[in-house]
């Protein structure tokens, strides 16, 4: 399963180089570092069929072989900008230039290295003074005085010599094959900025003479390779918008285009656009190419030009970083099921060898569709979606940016909602519609002057043949886009009302203030859009605005300045102005590319963004906000002094995990996702579930008599233990008085001689005719399961529930918790918080509450009675009857404000704003958990702590939680009335007991009091609390405050219609003894 979370576990290979003879390859592997936010890049070498790790830099990028193959040059930024280091044993920097350097190049001879860097010809601290258009660039910003220019660095002497200077920009070199010249690309005329031309140029390396140009003169080089035969360029003849072409080029003037035959675009390859530099393998070149939105490899005849050749590619594979020597090429080659690995492809046999296994996905692979629009264009798309669903599913189009860039089928590292989506049971539509790469030059020009205008129906029109198929549901249609395609979401949108929710990234909005912004806004204007003129204004969705009402999404690099953070503004300006739900996320500090190379916790957000957004205006799901709960658990649990805290949430499928705190007081360690928490009485639910398995498999009858199974059995009343039941039981209406906590050893006979000390429990209340809580009477049930299974319940418990449902981080003993980061209880003790003297209960009352867990594991174990039984694996843990049985009413209870109105089979029931949830809370020692459960919305919410404050932080914070999921008002307890009801004292004071507990009803100052004593094993569990007094509240009901508590409780006192009198607290009945 694909989690956005994933990002931050992925390593992208990049940038191969294959070394002289062929033998091994060096690459650089992209992962992430979380804690510090950022990629991080270091070089691997493959030797020998094995790919080890080579470099321990952060930043290592470029490496390039020494001619010998002996050493390695590469870039490095450390402590600065990238500067220049070889490998040749241990890392040696060689370049300390105050703006660091390009990627390095070698001479053919091994002397020397050239590069382009950055220098300052003037002064980048003054005022910025321009006359030119491009005196700024995305992801440097405003150039000021600063150019890239050609360096040459001896490695005899490490001198380092500026070779080119001038108000212009140098590209990457190439060295002539003699080792005397360098080729690079520059737009050195004073008009270049208008007219778009970036000829090739030479220099002598010995800096005689000024660079002269060698070819393209009226054209557009963007990259140039020396080889024996001349000079390899991707670029065009002229200076229009079009493909680029293969160019052999001559240094005396003569052009030859070697690609024209294959009418594709040539891929030098660039951030977003994988591609490689052309390279000569004999009397061929080898260059990549894009088909169908693939980048592929191919070759052809240098002599002749003729007939390009596929050499790999096809199946929906993309090519990357070529290198070549001898009769072998390196590359990244990525798949449908593939990120992207290091291959070398044979040469001579076409034979491809992938030598690593870096990527670690597993998504569903994109499905290839045609549709074909009202005018006979065929459009080619995928469908990213879950094939084992059926019927008609929301559906989001994605549109890509470029806008010449285009989808392919391979796996995607940077658009992880797709997949997050089609497991959610969304289906994403990508279209490469008119202007898209890949299917030759006249469809790559098809949209110039005419965006949105001439490419609208290439996607409106295959999403009305999917409502067609009865695949999207024409109710729950989303649209998205990011650069070209947030331009044409929000053109979209303002011409078209079907969608229910759009999200627009690196948007465009209004193409008019657009040209005047960007650093590529004159280039858009006059080679996309056909230059000035009265159509960029009916271009421009922002001349519409007012007709849109779809709820929107924006989301933009606020230092973006190919498409400048005032078009996302202006955007969502109007549409707040017209009323339309519409929000803004700016990512400070990140360009146009944050998407692709920006800060993995931006690139994380914006995913998760678009698919809270879409499906909460699609669907009418909320957003589930990792990072909002996180802040509202923290600053609850620092409100109420809470020491530790962990919170689960699972809605529709989603899963957010939150953490607070420490696992101890004493040793100050943090709580984190994993810590395992003892989940107290919450368990009597899981060992209701195991109860529930014997019933499914036939074993056990709910309203047979217990002691049909254990005939043993002996209890103070003759006639329950004849007719107790196990529903009984389940129910808390066996009346065995339940708070006897007495440690019967850690055998496995435990619960078995536990049970035997049943014959002395009193009998609280008749068979049947009250609820009380009773820990005893799942003491019991637990011995009925160990009887049933000949084994221990811990071990039963491991084997039909913990194992089915994948439980990793959840047991019964203290043995199995010391393998996890496991919590200690805290309480208060002289206005003072202090870790308790034990961790846990005896194994002897294991079914009662013994049971400790993490939130991720209670969350598994709620899904899968959400799921009606069924695990997320798919495996049947409960029937759907029995699952459905547990939570149906089975008895009410004599204080339905005391937690919940009424019981089910282990769990109890609660009514909150008219909806029906279903949970339990558990409280041992110095300890509390908290689940709720609404299926009406998929919705559960689990809350781990270890401290007595507890119980204030589970208010406000679930009160939050399901106003904002579910729009439900949570019921608070009841305070006290200005004015309380008068009472006659007389008929409430006494003494009220039960096993482990002493309520003394006296008369105070101010009217009742509660004096509460525990006894037994509890008395030195819990200290004995001071008294408090009894504010009534009518009908017998009374309420009380303790002092270290914020929020009111409740008591009851009532009779039972044989006239016995009884206090019901903390949901259990407790009769009146004197």
């Amino acid at each position: 399963m694909t989690t956005i979370e994933d990002l931050y576990g992925h390593a992208l290979p990049e940038q191969p180089a294959i070394s002289p003879d062929g033998s091994e390859v060096v690459y650089v592997l992209r992962t992430t570092d979380r804690e510090n936010d950022r990629d991080e890049r270091a070089l691997w070498r493959i030797s020998n069929g094995t790919a080890k790790q080579l470099t321990r830099g952060k930043a290592d990028s470029a490496p390039a072989w020494s001619p010998n193959g002996g050493t390695i040059a590469f870039l490095r930024a450390q402590d600065g900008p990238a500067q220049v280091w070889l490998l040749d044993g241990e890392p040696e920097q060689l370049t300390t230039l105050p703006l660091g350097a390009g990627a390095p190049v070698w001479s053919a001879d091994g002397t020397k290295l050239a590069f382009s860097a950055p220098v300052d010809i003037a002064d980048a601290t003054a005022p910025i003074v321009t006359s030119r258009l491009d005196h700024k660039s995305d992801g440097s910003g405003y150039l000021r005085s600063v150019r890239a220019h050609l360096h040459v660095l001896d490695l005899e002497t490490r001198e380092v010599r500026q070779l080119t200077s001038g108000d212009w920009h140098a590209s990457a070199p190439a060295w002539s094959p003699d080792g005397t010249k360098l080729a690079f690309t520059a737009a050195r005329d004073e008009d270049a900025d208008l007219t778009f031309r970036v000829p090739v140029h030479v220099v002598d390396v010995d800096g005689t003479s000024e660079p002269k140009v060698a070819g393209l003169a009226e054209g557009q080089a963007a990259t140039v390779t020396w080889t024996e035969a001349g000079l390899l360029v991707t670029g065009r003849t002229t200076a229009d918008a079009g493909h680029l072409d293969l160019l052999h080029l001559t240094l005396d003037g003569e052009v030859r285009t070697l690609s024209a035959s294959l009418d594709r675009n040539v891929m030098p390859g660039m951030a977003g656009y994988p591609g490689g530099l052309p390279a000569q393998h004999g009397n061929t070149v080898l260059f990549c190419a894009r088909d169908r939105g693939c980048t592929q490899l191919y070759a052809v005849d240098l002599e002749t030009g003729d007939g390009p050749r596929l050499v790999l590619g096809g199946d929906s594979r993309v090519v990357a970083g070529l290198s070549v020597a001898g009769d072998t090429a390196a590359v990244v080659l990525s798949t449908p099921a593939s990120y992207g690995e290091v291959a070398t492809v044979d040469l001579t046999t076409g034979q491809v060898t992938v030598h690593t296994g870096h990527s670690k996905a597993e998504p569903f692979v994109r499905e290839e569709r045609e549709f074909t629009i009202s005018d006979g264009t065929v459009v080619h798309g995928w469908l990213v979606r879950d094939p084992a669903r059926t019927g008609p599913s929301p559906l989001l189009l994605d549109i890509h940016g470029g806008p010449h860039n285009a989808w392919n089928g391979t796996a995607d590292p940077v658009h992880l909602y797709h997949q997050v989506l089609a497991e959610q049971g969304w289906a994403v539509l990508l279209l490469n519609p008119r202007g898209s790469d890949g299917y030759g030059e006249a469809f790559y020009k098809a949209a110039l002057g005419a965006w949105g205008k001439s490419d609208a129906k290439d996607f409106l029109e295959p999403i009305d043949q999917l409502v067609a198929e009865g695949l999207a549901d024409p109710a729950k249609l989303a649209v998205t886009g990011y650069s070209y395609g947030g331009y044409m979401t929000c053109y979209l949108t303002s011409r078209d009302t079907r969608f229910a929710a759009a999200v627009a990234g690196g948007v465009v909005s209004d193409l008019t203030s657009m040209a005047g912004t960007s650093d590529g806004g004159h280039y858009l204007t006059e080679l996309e859009l056909g230059g000035a003129g009265e159509h960029i204004a009916a271009l421009s969705p922002l001349t519409r605005v007012a007709d849109v009402r779809t709820p929107t999404l924006v989301y933009q690099g606020a230092a973006d300045d190919r498409c400048p953070v005032g078009q996302a503004e202006q955007w969502f300006t109007a549409l707040r102005r017209n009323g339309v739900p519409v929000e803004l996320v700016l990512y400070p500090d990140e360009s146009h590319l944050f998407i692709i190379s920006g800060k993995p916790s931006h690139r994380e957000d914006f995913n998760r963004r678009v698919v809270d957004w879409v499906r909460e205006h699609a669907e009418g799901r909320k957003p589930l906000d990792q990072k909002h709960w996180q802040r509202r658990l923290s600053a609850l649990a620092k409100k109420h002094d809470l020491p530790g805290a962990a919170l689960g949430i699972l809605y529709q499928g989603e899963t957010v995990l939150a953490h607070h705190g420490v696992l101890n007081l004493s040793t100050g360690v943090d709580v984190t996702d994993d810590t395992i928490f003892q989940i107290g009485s919450m368990g009597k639910v899981f060992t209701t579930t195991v109860v529930m398995r014997l019933v499914d498999e036939g074993l056990l009858d709910l309203d047979a008599p217990i002691v049909d199974v254990l005939p043993e059995l002996k209890l103070s009343d003759p006639v329950v233990e004849q007719k107790v039941t196990m529903r009984h039981l389940l129910t808390h209406t066996s009346g065995i008085d339940g708070d006897n906590f007495t440690d019967t050893g850690r055998g496995d006979d435990c619960l078995e001689r536990y049970t035997e000390l049943l014959a002395e429990a009193a009998q609280n209340h008749p068979l049947g005719a009250t609820f009380s809580y009773s820990n005893a009477g799942f003491v019991l049930a637990g011995r009925v399961i160990e009887k049933l299974t000949g084994k221990t319940w811990d071990v039963a418990m491991r084997e039909k529930l913990f194992a089915p449902l994948g439980l990793t981080r959840t047991g019964t003993l203290p043995e199995e918790a010391l393998l996890h980061r496991a919590a200690v209880g805290h309480v208060t003790r002289d206005e003072k918080l202090e870790t308790v003297p034990v961790w846990m209960l005896p194994r002897s009352v294991g079914p009662a509450g013994t049971i400790f867990g993490s939130t991720e594991d209670v969350l598994k174990f709620a899904a899968m009675h959400l799921n009606g039984g069924e695990a997320q694996d798919g495996t049947r843990v409960l029937s759907e009857e029995s699952a459905a049985a547990m939570t149906e009413k089975q008895t009410d209870v004599p204080d339905p404000e005391a937690l919940g109105d009424s019981w089910g089979i282990g769990w109890i029931r609660f009514d909150w704003d008219g909806q029906r949830l279903i949970g339990h809370d558990g409280n041992t020692i110095g300890q509390s958990a908290f689940l709720r459960v609404l299926p009406e919305h998929d919705l559960a919410v689990t809350l781990l702590t270890n401290g007595d404050t507890a119980r204030e932080v589970y208010l406000e914070l679930y009160k939050e939680i399901f106003a904002e999921l579910a729009d439900l008002d949570m019921p608070m307890p009841r305070v006290p009335a200005a004015e309380p009801p008068a009472v006659d004292n007389a008929l409430y004071l006494g003494r009220y007991e039960r096993a482990s507990m002493i309520l003394d009803i006296v008369e105070g100052e101010n009217g009742l009091q509660l004096d509460l004593t525990p006894t037994g094993p509890m008395a030195d569990m819990f200290p004995k609390p001071p008294l408090v007094d009894l504010v009534p509240a009518g009908d017998g009901r009374f309420l009380y405050l303790w002092p270290d508590s914020r929020s009111w409780s409740s008591l009851v006192f009532y009779s039972l219609p044989t006239g016995e009198q009884y206090v019901h607290m903390g949901v259990r009945a407790t009769p009146k003894v004197s």
